[in-house]
């Protein structure tokens, strides 16, 4: 069975490392040690129940990332890859970050050195106090979860840029382009913005568009380096040539002058509900955009590559809610992550705040019915509470 990969973040290849040390911001080389050091150690896997026997092994070099991160509403809870069972449960994570710092968690990223970027959008739109920050916890942080559930991020990242962000991925040499659906804007922290707190930062580079984004929230590279883009108040996925964008550099700390970019490629509703205030957004191996649909239908959909051209194309694949236990599987479905072997999480926003789990052979073809996930998390105010984002990565 051929492995998929969620997007280039989830396929940490020699080639990024190498740009990475050549970077000269390896502040963080001596953790690296650690990360495979974890990632070698793990022994439960995902893949061989949701692939429904297709066993695979870790190694290193592969990444092997199959537990599940969530940015929860209050809090970061991890659920490990031996939780990941087929059928119905309500998990206790194995892991929760607790941090006094967060406001509204809204998305998480995992950096090379198998650190977890967390982006909170915090609470001043709403009357609170809480600024949006970017928070950086360590792997040894994450490790040391159950003695320490409320560290205190390594790295802070506030901006008076920042509005409410929300989703965030990372490119090859290490930078960070985070949406800000408030803004209706997307920024781009550099590598070295990275490194360390500071009382404010300004972004390398503020992206604006035009048409202007609506709402962005889902955003992720393909493997030819082009940036997409979902726009969560409106019915459409803007795509954006890798040639079109600013050019940054690891090193970068002065904000560039980006004038507004001009999508490639618009992707609009094809009339039936194919995009509906589209949320997280995923790249597979071969090439394929997957987006989840936040509004009616509450879908998860497949445009495959040939599509991805100016249009309203008919998606490839739709998974359509499904009822398990007499709770449906996809309720405002946002977050979505692919691991490396071609298993798919996606987390519903509304009630019952579940986790739906697609092995690979379950996203082969267009089903001729409404698909049960192969593992399905029932949440509960202890476990999943209004999941935003999600992502696979290492655990400790």
């Amino acid at each position: 069975m051929m492995q998929r990969y969620g997007s280039l973040r989830q396929l940490f290849s020699g080639a990024r490392e190498t740009v990475a040390r050549k970077s000269g911001i390896g502040k963080k080389g001596l953790r690296a040690g650690l990360g495979v050091a974890a990632l070698a150690a793990m022994v439960g896997l995902s893949g061989c129940y949701w692939g429904y026997g297709s066993y695979y092994y870790y190694y290193p070099g592969n990444g092997g990332y199959s537990a599940i991160w969530v940015a929860n509403g209050t809090n970061v809870v991890e659920f490990s890859p031996s939780q990941q069972v087929n059928g119905v449960s309500d998990p206790v994570p194995r892991r929760t970050i607790s941090s006094s710092v967060f406001g509204a968690p809204q998305g998480v990223v995992f950096d090379y050195y198998g650190d977890l970027w967390v982006i909170d959008g915090g609470t001043m739109a709403s009357g609170g106090k809480v600024a949006p920050a970017l928070y950086e916890f360590t792997a040894s942080q994450l490790s040391n979860l159950g003695s320490n559930a409320a560290p205190t991020p390594a790295v802070t990242i506030s901006s008076a840029s920042f509005v409410f962000p929300q989703q965030a991925t990372f490119d090859n040499n290490g930078n960070l382009w985070v949406t800000d659906n408030g803004a209706n804007a997307v920024f781009v922290l550099s590598a070295k913005q990275l490194s360390t707190s500071g009382a404010t930062t300004v972004p390398v580079a503020t992206i604006t568009s035009t048409p202007a984004f609506n709402g962005p929230l889902g955003i992720t590279f393909d493997n030819r380096g082009n940036l997409w883009i979902a726009n969560n108040a409106s019915t459409t996925i803007f795509g954006f040539s890798a040639g079109s964008l600013p050019v940054v550099t690891p090193s970068s700390t002065a904000a560039m002058t980006v004038a507004a970019l001009t999508p490639t490629t618009t992707l609009s509703d094809n009339g039936a509900g194919s995009i509906q205030a589209p949320w997280a957004l995923a790249v597979d191996s071969y090439g394929n955009l997957w987006s989840s649909n936040a509004n009616a239908p509450n879908t998860v959909v497949e445009f495959a590559k040939a599509q991805l051209v100016t249009g309203s194309p008919t998606p490839t694949i739709t998974l359509a809610s499904a009822t398990v236990s007499n709770n449906a599987t996809l309720v405002a479905p946002n977050g979505l992550a692919f691991d490396n072997y071609g298993d798919l999480a996606v987390m519903s926003s509304g009630a019952p705040f579940g986790m739906a789990g697609y092995g690979p052979s379950q996203l082969r073809s267009q089903p001729t019915s409404p698909v049960t996930p192969a593992v399905f998390f029932v949440g509960s105010s202890t476990t999943l509470n209004a999941p935003a984002g999600d992502t696979f990565g290492p655990t400790y």
